[in-house]
């Protein structure tokens, strides 16, 4: 009884709640009355969800979908959730999502409480608030937010984090909202306080930050290399001259460390990556760095760092945790878990681009997974990735060409590499003891290896260890990923790399471990809350924002793989979380020629990096090239799990008229946001999505539905592919998509509920997402080679020609016309009306012009008014087939003199390009 009865309660009161909330509650997303309610009206969104849950700062923007206490219940569309406000910490300003069956959804249309691509509750309020920061070793800055700042000292009261009061002997007014208290003790900077201020009668608590302190403390860094890390170097002796001037050879090894916080530093060598320690050095300096010069070359020798520093809460150094930690610019780890290994290069970088680096308006880039990519390749035993992928001469049963030879034949001019740079993975004993003989982990083939996408660095200035050949040693997969490059830059292919700015791996699956920042200073390295604790929806956030260390970190790992590797650009993975100022350093350091485009989202789950406008940033004011989702979802369809309801959820390409001036707008890249094509990359899928294949499934319901594997709707694709491949500015496709790959051997989320959780493993629990986002399901990811050329059950020849030829056209010189990186001018996408809104007729630069009908119909369209006279049919397709792919339509001699009157099949595709 005692567990129906609130049940019972919560019941109604969502139903009474569903049933007061009016219309402007249902477009805001909460109702007040009687506490806060969530409201989520799924008819808004156009979607029939199975779930749905509220996330935001209040929950560390958790995308758990299984806790109960913040799961909706729905009414008649409309979706619920009562909540006590205090209790759940949510105030004024505060950001908010909703999720649906797992995926994050944008505020409906017409919402006006917006920002950052988040609902915000009370949008607009500012809530009361103090600041404080340590200024010195005797002055404390505060500001005061939404009430009276005071101006008696009695109205402060300032404590060290053990209860220890700090008295104080004045304040002075600095602008309307902020002071300096100055305190009678003097104040020990490394050790983290607390300030109670009296605001209009109430008292409010804050920490004081280091960032009075930190944000202009400038380490001692040389312009010419790292900041920091292990420098190896030769210094020529003197050949001739007195036996007293002569000066041998020698080599010398400096360790260098940030750790502004720590009172000692000791570095621990060893000559190999277990067993005893070999020698130990205590490193000198302070706040500024930490340093050591060694006389001796200790190339491969390994090492890792005791850092000791002051008790209190955020600290986490050896004297606490009794771990070592390694370095953040080691340029080897193995495995991340461990030592790290000091490494020298003896290698010339690539060869640059044959032809130059693309601008960013040229970029047709491939993202792919090294181990996906080379999984089922027919290598000789022991190739690893990095090699593998660059193998020439590779063919199939078939005879095709798969591997480097396919990617390359392809047409594309960016390769695009998921994270490379070490990232976690838990050690293949306690994995395999765990899920061995699991019937289900083998058939995702995850039962030997805890396979990742890599969207979890561990160390940025180390390649990832998993990925070398068998026998290498390790740091040998540096030369490796130079190969790497040098094979795509001399086929005139640029190299851009995922890399992982707004988290670390020490943070996963809700387990704190003690890699590197989190031992060196957490409160310098990551984003915590005031009793500091992590925050953040991937476990930490990294912090950009005052920290000039960690902006110098980012772009020395950038400059590291451009300098080192020839690498040609870079994909920034969640970039919102990364700060407006930084990124646009960032661009400026590495020069424009060096291609950035990133995620614009998620919201931080720092309320002073999300309310500050010169950090906090969104597609509006954009810092780089950003995902443009909204052409995305035009022209296939928003990423839910269930791509029900048909077509609506697959937009244009999937027959939804109600897109066609969306796909329009795709096409042309002209949102208010972009102020010119390159302002957006368009894409249609990606690796953290639904696969273009499975969402376009030909079976749609029972055991086989949305698997691509059964059959897919190639007529559909066709036209996704087509919109994609013709509209202006950067395109990505995700690797696969060409020959129509599927992810259809992990299961649907619905199936395990929405997510699985595997708790055999003591180090962590394992969570698996099914085929929305399989990132660490090997089986559903990897390339399936013997597909390429088959017809049956899907005719991926076919798909693959189709690509192909797209490819070629946006390469051509009539493919000039979709590399617009200014301002477009006017009239260059030329828009033809036709009464039926399922079709879609366009001219790009007056060279390119694009026939689609996307309905289940036949259409006719009269006199065309083209410009010019001599127009080449070069693409006729339609749900019957392919008449005429880009392929063999650009290598035809034929023209059609002035025609303008035709059929357009049903599903069907027509491309003109001009004499």
């Amino acid at each position: 009884m005692s567990r129906i009865v609130p049940l019972l309660f919560a019941l109604l009161l969502s139903a009474a709640a569903t049933a007061q909330s009016s219309d402007a509650d249902r477009l805001r997303g909460y109702a007040e009355a009687d506490g806060v309610t969530f409201v989520f009206d799924a008819a808004r969104y156009g979607l029939d969800p199975a779930f749905v849950t509220v996330t935001g700062p209040f929950r560390g923007w958790t995308t758990d979908m299984e806790d109960p206490a913040w799961a909706l219940t729905e009414a008649d569309g409309v979706w619920t959730l009562a909540v006590d406000p205090d209790a759940v910490g949510l105030g004024p300003a505060t950001p908010f999502k909703f999720r649906a069956d797992g995926r994050w959804l944008d505020p409906a249309p017409g919402a006006e409480n917006v920002a950052g691509g988040n609902l915000i509750y009370r949008f607009g309020e500012v809530p009361i608030r103090v600041v404080a920061e340590l200024r010195s070793e005797d002055a404390v800055w505060v500001r005061v937010e939404g009430g009276e700042r005071p101006l008696a000292v009695d109205a402060y009261t300032l404590e060290r984090w053990d209860g220890r009061t700090i008295p104080l002997h004045g304040v002075v007014p600095n602008e309307a909202e902020t002071a300096t208290l100055r305190s009678a003790w003097q104040l020990d900077t490394q050790q983290v306080h607390y300030l109670t201020a009296q605001v209009d009668g109430q008292p409010v608590r804050a920490r004081v930050r280091f960032d009075g302190l930190w944000r202009d403390m400038m380490p001692i860094w040389p312009a010419d290399k790292p900041a920091m890390g292990p420098v190896v170097e030769f210094h020529p002796g003197t050949a001739e001259g007195s036996a007293a001037a002569y000066r041998p050879d020698s080599w010398s090894t400096t360790l260098r460390l940030f750790a502004p916080r720590a009172d000692s530093v000791v570095v621990h060598l060893y000559d190999a990556a277990t067993g005893p320690e070999t020698a130990r050095h205590r490193l000198r300096g302070g706040r500024d760095g930490w340093w050591l010069t060694l006389q001796e070359d200790l190339r491969g020798t390994w090492y890792d760092y005791s850092v000791y520093g002051p008790d209190g809460p955020g600290s986490a150094f050896t004297n606490q945790t009794g771990e070592t930690v390694t370095d953040p610019y080691a340029l080897v780890s193995d495995d991340s878990w461990g030592r790290a290994r000091i490494w020298r290069d003896d290698f010339e970088p690539p060869a640059p681009v044959a032809g130059g680096r693309p601008p960013m308006e040229a970029v047709v880039a491939y993202e792919v997974h090294l181990q996906d990519f080379t999984d089922a390749l027919p290598l000789a035993d022991g190739v690893g990735p990095l090699e593998g992928v660059i193998a020439p001469g590779l063919t199939n049963e078939r005879g095709e060409a798969i591997g480097f030879d396919h990617l390359v034949g392809l047409g594309v001019n960016t390769v695009h590499l998921m994270p490379v740079q070490e990232f976690l993975h838990y050690p293949d004993a306690e994995w395999q003891a765990a899920f061995a003989d699991d019937p289900l982990m083998i058939e995702q083939g995850i039962a030997d290896e805890n396979y990742q996408w890599g969207y979890r660095t561990t160390h940025a200035f180390a390649i990832e260890s998993r990925f070398r050949s068998e026998g290498d040693e390790p740091g040998r997969e540096r030369e490796r990923l130079r190969d790497l490059v040098d094979a795509f830059h001399r086929e005139g292919i640029a190299v851009v790399v995922d890399v992982v700015f707004n988290h670390t791996g020490e943070n996963m699956e809700g387990d704190e471990r003690y890699f590197t920042f989190n031992g060196i200073d957490k409160w310098y390295a990551y984003r915590l809350d005031d009793d500091g604790n992590h925050i953040g929806a991937f476990g930490n956030e990294v912090k950009s924002e005052n920290r000039p260390y960690m902006q110098r970190w980012l772009l020395d790992q950038l400059r590291h793989l451009v300098d080192t590797f020839g690498i040609d650009g870079f994909r920034i993975d969640l970039a919102g979380q990364t700060d407006e100022q930084t990124l646009r350093w960032l661009q400026a350091e590495l020069g424009d020629d060096v291609l950035i485009y990133g995620e614009p989202w998620i919201a931080s789950n720092d309320p002073d990096y999300e309310a500050n406008p010169s950090w906090d940033w969104y597609k509006q004011d954009s810092p780089i090239t950003f995902f443009q989702d909204d052409a995305r979802n035009a022209f296939k369809g928003t990423p839910l799990d269930d791509p029900t309801p048909a077509p609506a959820s697959r937009g244009f390409s999937g027959g939804d008229p109600a897109m066609r001036d969306a796909a329009l707008q795709g096409v042309a890249n002209a949102y208010a946001e972009e102020a010119t094509p390159n302002g957006g990359i368009n894409y249609l899928d990606i690796h953290d999505n639904w696969a273009l294949a499975d969402r376009f499934a030909a079976c749609q319901a029972g055991d086989c539905r949305w698997d691509g594997r059964q059959g897919v709707r190639d007529a559909e694709m066709r036209i996704a592919a087509t919109l994609l491949l013709t509209s202006l500015g950067p395109v990505v496709l995700h690797g696969g998509t060409e020959f129509a790959k599927s992810k259809g051997l992990a299961p649907l989320a619905e199936e395990w509920g929405g997510e699985l959780r595997l708790d055999a493993m003591p180090l962590a629990p394992i969570y698996l997402k099914g085929r929305g986002d399989t990132y660490n399901l090997r089986a559903a990811n990897a390339y399936d080679w013997s597909q390429v050329g088959a017809d049956t059950p899907v005719d991926r020849a076919a798909m693959l020609d189709w690509w192909r030829g797209l490819l070629a056209l946006r390469a051509s010189e009539h493919g000039d016309v979709f590399r617009v990186g200014t301002e477009v001018p006017e009239g260059w996408v030329q828009v033809y009306d036709h009464p039926d809104p399922h079709v879609l007729m366009y001219t790009i630069g007056e060279r390119v012009h694009v026939r689609i009908n996307s309905g289940d119909e036949a259409v006719e369209f009269g006199p065309t008014d083209l410009p010019g006279d001599r127009w080449k049919d070069i693409a006729s397709a339609s749900v019957e087939g392919v008449w005429m792919s880009p392929t063999e339509g650009l290598a035809s001699p034929g023209l059609i003199e002035g025609s303008r009157v035709g059929t357009l099949r049903a599903k069907g595709v027509m491309i003109l390009v001009r004499d």
